[in-house]
């Protein structure tokens, strides 16, 4: 349908269907069937948060690939092709880790190579690498205007883009102590880093006077939306809206952090009391 005049005739995705239906089957299989065989020593069940929590992961993902988005993204509007690159990379992955109960987790690391692997991303740095260098790969031009047009390669881009979500969001949620964890601190400092480095091509998409992308630039308009404008939004929704969803996250840590140092500043003195009155 690119290369068409937009309407809003919906149209079925059904390849996005049957994607979001087997993660959706393989996690339904694998919290019916495998938790009764949680690793020894893991006896925390997979909590009702957590399934919630998945389900609006994917839930996410089923948003930002199918009709409309996905088809708008594809070769209309950069600004919702950026709007699909959070829920992507920003949302959508968050969510399903935080959803993926810790049992889980153990056992898709419990190999030697995977677990260490695991403890390599749980650092900050490779994570910054992957996810920011999957950001400007996917976002230069010969590779928009050649390969984002193509469904095969539009899938691969994607598949990239929600790969390196998962890989950035790794180090930052850091479900599994065993693999010691940064503190909070760190992991704010983490995300607070990443506010900076999205900046330079949102401002390429918002200062730019010329289209930058022929594949958007040459698209049907729609509803008369030039091709700057729309490449201005794009900039502003990525500079703003991935700012505010980082924002969120680093609050939420810090608030955790504050409580964490402030329940560690108690322990003495509830001590120290417990012996005076013992005295």
């Amino acid at each position: 349908m690119l290369g068409s005049a937009w309407t809003w005739r919906w149209q079925p995705f059904v390849g996005v269907w049957l994607v979001v239906g087997g993660v959706a089957a393989a996690y339904a299989w694998a919290i019916v069937r495998l938790e009764p065989k949680r690793l020894a020593g893991d006896n925390r069940p997979t909590a009702r948060r957590e399934i919630v929590l998945f389900g609006l992961g994917l839930l996410t993902l089923w948003i930002g690939a199918d009709w409309p988005i996905g088809l708008l993204g594809a070769g209309y509007l950069l600004s919702v092709k950026i709007l699909q690159y959070l829920l992507f990379a920003y949302i959508a992955p968050a969510l399903m880790l935080m959803g993926t109960p810790r049992w889980l987790l153990r056992r898709m690391i419990r190999g030697r190579i995977a677990f260490r692997l695991a403890r390599r991303f749980s650092r900050p740095l490779l994570p910054l690498i992957i996810f920011n260098g999957t950001l400007i790969a996917t976002r230069l031009p010969i590779v928009v205007d050649n390969l984002a047009s193509s469904q095969l390669w539009s899938f691969v881009l994607d598949l990239a883009v929600i790969g390196s979500g998962f890989v950035f969001w790794w180090p930052a949620l850091a479900r599994l102590p065993e693999l010691n964890p940064m503190s909070y601190g760190v992991r704010v400092g983490y995300l607070g880093l990443n506010l900076f480095l999205p900046t330079v091509p949102a401002s390429f998409f918002t200062f730019s006077d010329y289209p930058i992308y022929s594949l958007y630039e040459l698209a049907p308009r729609v509803h008369g939306i030039s091709a700057v404008a729309d490449q201005r939004v794009a900039g502003l929704t990525m500079k703003v809206l991935g700012g505010a969803i980082l924002v969120t996250a680093m609050s939420v840590m810090f608030f955790r952090w504050y409580r964490q140092e402030t329940a560690a500043d108690g322990e003495p003195a509830a001590a120290r009391s417990d012996q005076a009155l013992d005295g």
